[in-house]
């Protein structure tokens, strides 16, 4: 009967670790097929997992990755936003959901996702040419070419931008859609912590994303 107590208790103890080793095979699993483009398996995968594993905020990013690339931008702005909620410290997110809301027509919303990825990460000028798109978008000529001309001064061969300030001038449709499409990088999903902005948050322990309209 010892013995038999004895087995059980082990067997115990190595649930957690076997259920970590499972879902860790599982999110191997889903990269792989989200990096091979099967959209649907990955996105199958990761909702599998964050059924597991709900505060995991890499499989939301990357459920909802696999859901744009499916073009449902819906279901990926829901995917984010649980993602920026568990970790609001990483640019990639919010230039998720900030694409996810250009495509939703929600350029308010784009622009606040693409000011706090700035505010991260402030040398991406994709970046800055995102958020100067949709305030064009909204009808703020004015502050978009400012930030125009502000990112030619950085980055006098970024052609993009060279095209949306002569469309903004010419008060024309843009002919340059937002810049860089979206694309899985697992190197990029970890916290930053060089941002004067970031730091600032993470000392103070405010969540910004709670803001996030």
């Amino acid at each position: 009967m010892l013995r038999g107590i004895v087995v059980s208790l082990l067997c115990l103890l190595t649930l957690p670790a076997a259920a970590q080793y499972n879902i860790n095979k599982m999110m191997e699993e889903g990269r792989r097929t989200l990096d091979q483009g099967y959209y649907v398996t990955s996105m199958q995968i990761f909702s599998r997992i964050v059924g597991l594993k709900p505060n995991l905020y890499e499989a939301w990013y990357l459920m909802a990755l696999s859901k744009y690339h499916l073009e449902d931008y819906k279901g990926a702005d829901s995917d984010c936003r649980r993602a920026l909620e568990l970790q609001p410290y990483i640019a990639d997110i919010y230039e998720l959901y900030g694409m996810t809301n250009i495509r939703e027509e929600r350029y308010d919303s784009a622009i606040v996702a693409y000011t706090h990825a700035i505010d991260i990460s402030p040398d991406n000028r994709d970046y800055w040419f995102n958020r100067a798109y949709s305030l064009y978008r909204v009808g703020d000529k004015q502050t978009a070419l400012t930030q125009l001309d502000y990112m030619l001064k950085r980055w006098k061969d970024f052609s993009a931008a060279q095209q949306l300030r002569a469309d903004i001038k010419a008060g024309r449709q843009p002919k340059q859609r937002p810049s860089k499409p979206i694309q899985f990088d697992i190197n990029h999903l970890r916290p930053l912590n060089k941002s004067p902005w970031l730091m600032k948050q993470v000392t103070e322990g405010e969540n910004k994303q709670s803001k996030l309209p």
